[in-house]
């Protein structure tokens, strides 16, 4: 017993070790300023985040067309499979953007569902928190790069803030499924114009891996990484709701888009430049909502700052998050008009998820995350999830 009870001793220990180190770094204004300046100027790739642009303005010029102005919005979500697996190549990129695609409906049909059964918000709370440990997995386990799990969860809240009967359920998968399809299109399109000249360089092989990567999906780093952000996503929702915010849910995204990070010392540096993003972007959005954009002005801008935001993705995420925010809130208003006020609600309910996000992992920083006493060094990952 004494010896058990030192071991227990010694353990918490080094974790309230780790932690104080990690609150020390959180804390330093040394890393808000790199968080906020540092840029990386050398992998920004025009073409892919055209073609992104591209997919999402189809779905919502068509959607607009045909008088579906109120599911073009979804379309667009399914579209941004566009946006992942960019870097791969074509002949492990098509069953991986399946994948994704999938997902996204499912995410897209889970959230319907939840608001079409007139679920209370703890239900809610609960059942997108464990949604978004669950897609955090996925797209860890994968290494799908691109926007990452948060994409999936804006899908999900999305949708259950949306539907209100059983026969939304099935409208809005059906317009993401659609968006899926135009977002693969688009992705493979290199590939399909070297087909039609002729050129078989980019042929894809009929096996992607995608099942062999699955099975590190028990990994228990993974694992971990998953449960922390169940934890804050449900802690960030929860104080969202007592503090009588009224998007929760976006303060869950906020945790999660935090917890994304590789290591302590990522999950920093994307919080603080989530939040600072978050806040530069919330002006320009209370600026544009304030217009009388009409559903046209507000898809060209929605087209522009989607391909902003993809190439700013790999140069600095708060500059990103500048575009994003904007951005997502022209999506949501497509299919209910909102008010500038919503802009000033996206930074605090944004701030709540940070906050919890970069606070919980501070406490349960993990050894592998630090080399003695400081963190380890950065390795960038505004590539692989926004």
């Amino acid at each position: 017993m004494p010896d058990t009870l030192m071991s227990t001793t010694t353990v918490l220990s080094e974790q309230a070790r780790r932690s104080g180190a990690a609150f020390r770094h959180l804390c330093s204004p040394r890393t808000w300023w790199s968080a906020a300046v540092t840029l990386n100027r050398g992998n920004t790739a025009i073409a892919p985040a055209v073609r992104v642009g591209v997919a999402v303005g189809l779905v919502l010029v068509v959607g607009g067309l045909l008088g579906h102005r109120d599911l073009a919005g979804f379309a667009a979500l399914g579209s941004l499979t566009s946006a992942f697996c960019r870097a791969d190549p074509y002949r492990v990129r098509l069953p991986r953007l399946l994948v994704v695609g999938g997902a996204v409906v499912l995410y897209v049909g889970l959230g319907a569902i939840l608001g079409a059964s007139g679920s209370s918000i703890a239900v809610q709370v609960v059942a997108v928190s464990l949604a978004a440990g669950l897609a955090a997995l996925l797209v860890s386990a994968l290494r799908l790069m691109g926007p990452g799990a948060v994409v999936l969860i804006f899908a999900a809240a999305g949708a259950a803030g949306f539907a209100t009967t059983v026969g939304d359920v099935g409208r809005l998968m059906a317009a993401a499924i659609v968006g899926s399809f135009v977002g693969i299109a688009a992705s493979l399109a290199p590939w399909a114009w070297d087909a039609f000249r002729g050129d078989d360089g980019h042929r894809i092989a009929e096996r992607a891996g995608v099942l062999v990567a699955l099975r590190g999906v028990l990994g228990r780093r993974l694992l971990m990484r998953s449960a922390r952000i169940v934890a804050a996503c449900a802690i960030a929702a929860t104080i969202a709701v007592a503090a009588g915010l009224q998007h929760p849910m976006w303060a869950a995204m906020g945790a999660l888009a935090s917890l994304q990070g590789i290591d302590y010392h990522a999950t920093v540096h994307r919080g603080v430049q989530r939040l600072l993003g978050n806040l530069g972007g919330a002006a320009v959005a209370i600026a544009l909502l304030a217009l009388p954009l009409g559903y046209w002005g507000a898809v060209a801008l929605i087209v522009v700052l989607q391909v902003a935001a993809e190439i700013l993705a790999t140069v600095n995420y708060a500059l990103c998050s500048l575009a994003v925010t904007p951005m997502a809130l022209l999506l949501t208003g497509l299919g209910a008009g909102l008010t500038a006020d919503v802009a000033v609600d996206r930074v605090a309910d944004t701030a709540v998820g940070v906050v919890c996000g970069v606070v919980l992992a501070a406490l349960t920083v993990a050894h592998h995350e630090f080399a003695g006493s400081d963190p380890i060094p950065v390795v960038s990952s505004s590539a692989s999830s926004r």
